[in-house]
């Protein structure tokens, strides 16, 4: 995951280097000056290290210890202050008052509801009364990118999902009632137990993450159509959301 996320050519995991400096710009052109900002899943802080550069103080949190260590390692070479912290935000308790939170690659609709709206109650307990909470989700073109499928392959090498020869089990699922996509995938390697992953992608309407945010407590300020250009990974449907608590 870690070698992924710093693919910088790629949309795997982090989205590429030309779409992370866009979506950062923008980010820097909507916060105010020296804002104090949180960033969820951060992953190996390629958004803090970008907003540190620009003067905002930053804090990144990440379930990942291999991405958390490697993004401090970071802050070592570039003589940066960022605290970042080993976290899994839906679970643990965040603490501090921030003027923007961030939550960034569709995070927000890979959570099951009761988890978003554990999330929506964490950011708003985090967030300035002016503040401003930014994360972006896929819209209705996603269906367009993706299909059911079931399928299985022997992979010889190293790949995403392990570092050594194994067999990738993989099945798409398709619920329209609830605007979500899921991915079942099995890895099976030898001399390991079969590990299993399950992922969602929720997709939604401008009217849909409205009535969702508003009964949350949030409300959208503004929505952004054009930050994501087409990619190789999922689909570049995407819109980000820029909401205030009511």
């Amino acid at each position: 995951m870690l070698a992924a996320h710093l693919d910088l050519d790629s949309d795997a995991a982090s989205r590429n280097i030309s779409t992370i400096k866009k979506t950062v710009e923008w980010i820097s052109s909507v916060s105010k000056e020296k804002a104090k900002i949180l960033d969820i899943g951060c992953g190996p802080g390629l958004y803090c290290t970008a907003l540190s550069e620009k003067g905002f103080k930053v804090t990144g949190i990440n379930i990942s210890s291999w991405s958390i260590k490697y993004a401090e390692q970071k802050i070592r070479e570039n003589n940066l202050c960022i605290n970042y912290q080993c976290k899994n935000y839906i679970d643990d308790i965040i603490e501090g008052k921030f003027d923007v939170v961030i939550c960034i690659y569709c995070d927000f609709g890979a959570l099951i509801p009761d988890e978003q709206t554990t999330l929506l109650r964490k950011v708003s307990n985090v967030l300035s009364d002016d503040g401003i909470f930014i994360f972006d989700i896929f819209k209705t073109g996603l269906c367009n990118w993706k299909e059911e499928k079931k399928d299985w392959q022997y992979i010889s090498e190293s790949s995403f999902w392990s570092g050594k020869p194994h067999f990738l089990l993989e099945e798409v699922k398709h619920f329209p009632y609830h605007q979500v996509w899921g991915t079942r995938n099995i890895v099976i390697e030898e001399g390991r137990e079969p590990r299993e992953y399950i992922t969602w992608d929720h997709y939604y309407s401008e009217r849909d993450i409205e009535k969702l945010l508003n009964k949350n407590g949030f409300q959208v300020f503004t929505i952004r159509n054009d930050i994501v250009d087409e990619n190789e990974f999922a689909s570049s449907d995407v819109m980000f959301i820029i909401a205030k608590k009511k």
